[in-house]
């Protein structure tokens, strides 16, 4: 069967997203609307591959971006200014992709679609491409990346089947993951949906708290999510889910949506508060249910986790019955001498830290 390959930077946005539908397994990424917020947020150039068959019908779909400010945007304005007058730090990252809709020729489909990302990036100067498959869809052979110099990474998560009981649902989970949620409904939490942009200030305040607290630093863009509020939260595609202590913001999750697909995409707790991840993440679960969707994804824990806090994650995740979903990261480096100079560039002290000699 013969195969037609388009690239363009602006599509039909009802007729992309209605196509996206027609596969269970893509999610809210690979929606124009993600690569709106990215395009509003930091003049990301939106990227996107359609392929027809010999009857026009569509039977491949990426959605991509190509950031040339993205690495800069928190560095010092010295590196910043540097980085972009070399034209450094430009990548090409695609998540939850590509979606695929004729399985008996896929790999052909995929091979066009990853032969296009590959002109896409020589055109553009692109140094580094990373992408990452969708959780919900069939894995592609790791071969066909591997044969086109891709390194392959592979993930997990915990997807949890909205589409039974609440009741058995409950059952289904661990006795002592069962009484930390009926402990955590004793307190005095309150489960709200966020109202006001202001709650997004709130979920900021609190992650930076909390990175603060581990020793870490975080670095705010309020004008991200301000676009966050203004392009997904006001267009239906994500909730912010709070709950609140005599009125503050204890715990936050930012919950994105499409095709039926719901994802964990970000979250903060008060480390102050013990029980409020518990109490948050099985009402968030209880909304997705009564919002009629099909899945919850716990958007990815380290398959082997080392660290006493990549244990944790894996082990909140999975206290909550949910099934696991392997998938994979993609990372392509183009050129590079131009990624070593970003990398170091952005910061030096990994580089000296990998490479330099030891007295």
């Amino acid at each position: 069967m013969s195969f037609n390959v388009k690239v363009s930077t602006v599509v039909d946005e009802n007729e992309w997203n209605n196509e996206l539908k027609k596969n269970p397994g893509s999610t809210i990424y690979q929606n124009t609307i993600w690569q709106k917020l990215y395009h509003k947020s930091f003049n990301s150039t939106p990227i996107f591959i359609t392929v027809t068959n010999q009857f026009g019908n569509v039977v491949g779909q990426l959605a991509c971006l190509i950031h040339k400010n993205m690495l800069w945007r928190e560095s010092h304005i010295l590196i910043s200014k540097i980085g972009n007058k070399l034209e450094l730090g430009i990548q090409l990252w695609w998540y939850h992709g590509p979606i695929i809709h004729d399985d008996i020729n896929a790999n052909e489909i995929l091979s066009l679609i990853l032969s296009s990302v590959d002109k896409i990036a020589k055109k553009n100067n692109v140094e580094l491409i990373r992408g990452i498959s969708s959780p919900l869809t069939s894995q592609f052979p790791p071969e066909i990346f591997q044969n086109l110099g891709y390194s392959l990474d592979p993930k997990l998560t915990f997807v949890i089947n909205l589409n039974q009981n609440l009741d058995e649902l409950y059952n289904s989970l661990k006795k002592d993951t069962r009484y930390y949620i009926r402990k955590s409904e004793k307190e005095d939490f309150e489960f709200k949906l966020a109202e006001e942009m202001n709650d997004m200030v709130n979920f900021q305040d609190l992650k930076s708290e909390t990175k603060k607290l581990e020793g870490k630093e975080h670095f705010r863009s309020p004008h991200f999510w301000e676009n966050h509020w203004k392009i997904m939260q006001n267009n239906g595609y994500e909730e912010l889910l709070l709950a609140k202590s005599n009125k503050k913001i204890e715990g936050t999750i930012l919950t994105l949506f499409f095709n039926g697909n719901s994802i964990q995409h970000a979250l903060s707790n008060s480390p102050d508060k013990d029980l409020v991840g518990t109490f948050l993440t099985w009402n968030t679960i209880k909304w997705a249910q009564k919002m009629k969707f099909r899945t919850f994804d716990f958007a990815g824990v380290d398959p082997n986790p080392k660290s006493k806090k990549e244990k944790g994650i894996f082990f909140y995740a999975e206290k909550f019955g949910g099934e696991k979903y392997e998938y994979f990261s993609y990372t392509k480096i183009i050129d590079k001498k131009k990624y070593f100079l970003s990398s170091g560039l952005k910061n030096p002290k990994k580089i000296v830290d990998k490479y330099g000699t030891k007295k």
